[in-house]
């Protein structure tokens, strides 16, 4: 269920960012900044959760849609690069 919401987030996000972008330029069009940035970093947490217990195609599923997330954000891509850095700093050969 948890993951479903993050999906309709995503969209309803990705919606906002492509109406702003192709109608307006007021900032108010797009989706809540700072809480796409929390979405975005609890669903990496989440997936971190994962990786600590071992499964690691939930943890890949849900960093990638933190990933995902973040590169809708308004930060010039911060937060998406630091959690894409972080994502590929996890050693998958344990």
């Amino acid at each position: 269920m948890a993951e479903n919401m993050v999906g309709q987030v995503i969209s309803i996000a990705e919606n906002a960012k492509a109406l702003h972008l192709a109608w307006s330029t007021q900032k108010s069009d797009h989706y809540p900044p700072e809480e796409l940035q929390w979405i975005a970093t609890t669903v990496f947490n989440r997936a971190v959760d994962f990786y600590c217990a071992s499964q690691d195609e939930a943890c890949r599923r849900w960093a990638e849609k933190a990933i995902g997330l973040a590169a809708l954000g308004d930060d010039d891509g911060q937060l998406h690069h630091l959690l894409q850095n972080r994502y590929l700093g996890l050693a998958w050969d344990r």
